[in-house]
């Protein structure tokens, strides 16, 4: 599976909309198409784009909205 994956729910645990990329650029540019359409500040919507590692782990690139007392969207970490 491609290791670029930017995600689309609604509201937190919901169903979602899933794309994958082989690179960064075009995930991040969907990312950001998607923030433009659905990333109002009163909204349960939650965007993300991850990288998935070799080792199973994941890479948080960018979230909206960003978790509270966590990293802010955009900062690259670690999950799980």
């Amino acid at each position: 599976m491609p290791p670029f994956v930017t995600a689309l729910h609604f509201r937190p645990g919901g169903p979602q909309v899933t794309g994958y990329w082989e690179t960064e650029p075009p995930a991040a540019r969907t990312w950001a198409a998607w923030f433009h359409l659905y990333g109002l500040p009163a909204t349960t919507t939650v965007i993300t784009l991850i990288e998935q590692l070799p080792d199973g782990g994941e890479r948080l690139i960018k979230r909206w909205p960003p978790q509270p007392g966590g990293l802010p969207a955009g900062s690259d970490h670690r999950i799980g």
